[in-house]
């Protein structure tokens, strides 16, 4: 494809390119409430017409709330698996104007918008994660390229595009001796991208669930493109992030009520929380690995409190080696799970990992993207119509909050 050189060329010849975006505090809009599969998102017209899920999940009011508490942009996670299923013609562009619409109520209440390209785990189905780094990258490629071009139009300054959340491989080449898989295919999308939107700003990622080891392993003279950010994400110690996470698998999913900070573990409580796992383990799975959760705990608690820090540190260590401004970072994820079903965490232990993590990334000149507005993991009530953030939520992020 021709046409996908020439962006390159022109950078290489030195011509003029827009600006990165600007961006400070952010936030993660919803996505997968429901977690239909791909065959009910292309036959139910309601997923369809409404395409993507913000749509539906996040008003313009809310948005308008958002910038009035002190955020100036959302991370706007989109599946792209019912785009990749359906193939080029009229009903992906229907969902590629989807993207534009949602986009554009961001824009229209005042914030900027990273448009994040967020597939998730299907097993064989396509459009899942699996396939769109499997068999069907090519059909992945020329799709970001369509999604830049259905973009390409806004202003440059307040929207960027994130090509792949949180590739999940190439984990032995970050910590091992594995070729790398990541960076030429991500150098593929981006020229994708970039020959489709010449001044949008993309957001490139290291691989491995995009850890800061893995954007630290990444040499970005690959991509010679100076409109550019660079995003990581940390949920360390995951251990308290992951607690009773469905999704992840022992012993995190079986850990509750395991406070933060680290050194405020004390014996007993420590002795409750590996009890109350065993038992859960035991009742989910008929016996119970009682020295790999004793295990986590006492490793867990014997984090220091430098821990937090390291990702951050170990992403502007890079950028500063690399000569990249600390503002071409982007801390995109980051949060933990404190309510789940009926069970809640204590709120301060949620605002004092988010009041860690915010500063740690602020006092290195980072932006950042808390995960997520509503939801297990949310900073917002879901039944406040405007979901404005508690006071106590407010002064963890550091945001004035309208005070």
């Amino acid at each position: 494809m021709p046409r996908l050189s020439l962006p390159l060329l022109a950078l290489l010849a030195g011509t003029a390119q827009a600006e990165p975006i600007s961006l400070q505090r952010g936030v993660n809009t919803t996505l997968w409430l429901e977690w239909p599969s791909i065959g009910d998102m292309l036959t139910d017209p309601r997923h369809l017409e409404s395409y993507p899920d913000v749509r539906r999940d996040v008003t313009p009011a809310m948005y308008e709330s958002l910038l009035a508490q002190g955020f100036d942009f959302v991370r706007m996670p989109i599946d792209p698996g019912p785009l990749v299923a359906l193939g080029p013609g009229e009903r992906q562009d229907r969902l590629i104007d989807g993207i534009r619409i949602a986009t554009e109520t961001a824009l229209d209440a005042g914030l900027k918008v990273v448009v994040d390209l967020h597939p998730i785990p299907r097993g064989e189905d396509i459009g899942g994660v699996e396939s769109i780094i499997g068999d069907h990258w090519p059909d992945y490629v020329t799709l970001v390229g369509r999604i830049a071009e259905g973009l390409s139009d806004l202003p440059a300054d307040t929207v960027a595009l994130e090509l792949l959340n949180e590739p999940p491989f190439d984990c032995d080449a970050v910590y091992g001796d594995t070729p790398a898989r990541w960076p030429a295919m991500q150098s593929e999308a981006h020229a994708a991208a970039r020959a489709a939107a010449p001044d949008m700003t993309i957001v490139l990622t290291g691989a491995c669930w995009s850890q800061a080891n893995a954007l630290a392993s990444l040499d970005p003279a690959m991509i010679p493109d100076d409109n550019v950010l660079w995003t990581f994400h940390s949920y360390e110690p995951f251990l308290f992030t992951h607690q009773g996470a469905g999704w992840t698998g022992p012993p995190a999913k079986y850990i509750w009520d395991l406070p933060y900070p680290p050194s405020d573990v004390t014996d007993e409580i420590a002795a409750r929380v590996a009890a109350d796992a065993i038992a859960r383990m035991e009742a989910a799975e008929g016996q119970a690995d009682r020295e790999m959760i004793e295990k986590a705990i006492a490793d867990y608690r014997a984090i220091s409190a430098e821990a937090t820090a390291y990702d951050v540190n170990r992403a502007a260590e890079w950028a500063d080696q690399h000569g990249i401004p600390r503002s071409q970072l982007f801390f995109g994820e980051f949060g933990a799970l404190h309510t789940d079903g009926d069970r809640r965490l204590p709120q301060e232990w949620f605002h004092a990992f988010l009041s860690e993590k915010r500063s740690v990334a602020e006092e290195a000149g980072i932006p950042w993207a808390v995960l997520t507005y509503v939801g297990g993991m949310g900073i917002a009530p879901a039944d406040d119509p405007l979901r404005r953030l508690a006071p106590e939520t407010c002064a963890a992020l550091g945001l004035p909050c309208g005070n």
